[in-house]
């Protein structure tokens, strides 16, 4: 005869057998639907991909041909040490006409992990320039801008201060910097797109100064 503590054990040892017979039994059902419904979701996922806002009636997807004619236009070259210590390494850097011979901007992707002064003094281009100040945690690039930055624009060094994810236009022949970036909560993504094939520029105590290439490393 079962004592009160035996029948206890046997009624919590079905149960646990049944818990695991239903999961397994869950994974399996689960394991047939989803194979079952594969090539609805297959489906529904090209048809999800077929759409655009902007195209209602696209052309038929191309087949393409296969040659090399085109590969002149493409570089896969950007990985560069960092400049400093304070940039989780490495950079990419896109160093235009040096990079890809014919093309007219060059572009820079750094990632400051720590406060630094980027520029020390005042200069411009004759090109246009765009800087990006953006924060670095995926996806939210903009919500996750986390710092305090502090920028002189012309030749009065009219202070502005950053504090949310910025873009900043530089027009052909504005003096602008120095750029302190005093405090970081969390990594910032910065970026330069200047409008002219190699950076160049006329600094305030160096004059004309221009820079085409770096070391690039796998």
């Amino acid at each position: 005869m079962n004592s009160p503590k035996d029948n206890e054990k046997n009624t919590s040892r079905r149960g646990f057998i049944q818990d695991v017979a239903a999961g397994a039994a869950g994974v399996a059902i689960a394991g047939a639907l989803a194979t079952l419904g594969a090539p609805i979701v297959a489906a529904a996922q090209e048809e999800k991909k077929a759409e655009s806002p902007f195209f209602r009636d696209p052309p038929p997807w191309p087949k393409g041909t296969t040659g090399n004619k085109y590969d002149h236009l493409f570089s896969t070259q950007l990985k560069e040490n960092s400049i400093t210590d304070v940039v989780a390494g490495p950079q990419a850097y896109f160093r235009g006409d040096s990079d890809l011979p014919g093309a007219k901007i060059n572009m820079g992707w750094q990632m400051f992990t720590k406060p630094y002064r980027l520029e020390l003094e005042s200069h411009h281009h004759d090109t246009d320039e765009y800087l990006f100040f953006l924060g670095a945690t995926l996806p939210d690039l903009v919500g996750s801008f986390d710092g305090e930055i502090e920028y002189f624009m012309g030749p009065e060094y009219e202070r502005h201060v950053i504090t949310e994810a910025t873009v900043l236009y530089i027009p052909a022949g504005l003096e602008h910097n120095p750029c302190d970036i005093k405090r970081l909560g969390k990594p910032m993504m910065f970026s330069a797109l200047q409008l002219a094939p190699y950076f160049n520029g006329v600094y305030q105590t160096m004059g004309y100064m221009e820079f085409k290439g770096a070391p690039k490393i796998k």
